[in-house]
């Protein structure tokens, strides 16, 4: 009995059901396209972003590619101008040994007919200073020479003083005592040359100015009693500074 009713209500609203279920296919339909329409277009706004990226990232790499090439030929540039100042360097170095030993032959003949650096026939050769191994040493270089070739020794002594100040006061201080030179050590007996060396430190709160170098020779046999001294400014002795 139900059956034929439900049977007849699908009879009399078929037309209505028709339409309805057109209806809802239409939408369904409609709904799909409008959905790949959307699809679409957020793909092609991501093909488009992608591209824009892409292009971005080729103008990136060839900015990059750019300053490495530039980079390289700065460093070939630096190289060569180093390898430049390196040789120039050296040649300068050359040069300025070639200047020290040409006066240091020329002090040496110097020396020779000197008076003022001689005591008899015992001549002051060269008097050095030069930075020593620890901080706020030095080293010093004292060459002595005997011109008389019948004389069998050369006998005196030696003394190296440096007059600066302390505390704004003036004061010496006995360069060869800082050195840790005994009495005996300042003595010298030679045929020819002899040379003296040490290592010092300044007292604190000194201010080096001068170096005063003095030889002393004792009367003998006739000759009087004979004493040389040279003074150099402090800073004029520094590097390896030759007595002229």
């Amino acid at each position: 009995m139900k059956l034929q009713r439900f049977t007849l209500w699908l009879v009399r609203h078929r037309q209505t059901l028709t339409l309805i279920t057109a209806t809802a296919v239409v939408a369904a339909l409609a709904g799909w396209q409008l959905g790949n329409l959307s699809l679409v277009q957020q793909q092609r706004q991501q093909s488009e972003q992608l591209l824009l990226l892409q292009q971005q990232l080729q103008q990136k790499e060839q900015a990059l590619a750019q300053q490495l090439k530039q980079t390289d030929y700065l460093t070939a540039e630096l190289a060569v101008e180093r390898n430049t100042i390196q040789l120039q360097q050296q040649d300068l170095k050359a040069e300025q040994q070639k200047l020290f030993d040409t006066r240091k032959e020329l002090a040496f003949y110097q020396k020779i007919i000197s008076p003022d650096l001689q005591a008899n026939s015992l001549i002051i050769e060269s008097f050095s200073l030069t930075k020593g191994g620890a901080v706020g040493s030095y080293k010093f270089n004292l060459v002595l020479i005997e011109q008389d070739k019948q004389k069998n020794f050369a006998k005196g002594q030696i003394s190296l003083t440096l007059h600066g100040s302390k505390q704004g006061k003036k004061t010496s201080v006995d360069l060869l005592k800082l050195a840790g030179f005994a009495k005996a050590d300042r003595r010298f007996s030679f045929k020819h040359f002899q040379i003296f060396e040490g290592e010092f430190v300044l007292p604190a709160a000194f201010s080096a100015e001068q170096v005063e170098v003095t030889v002393s020779v004792p009367a003998s046999r006739g000759l009087k009693a004979a004493k040389v001294s040279k003074t150099l400014l402090w800073h004029e002795a520094l590097p390896g500074e030759i007595l002229e």
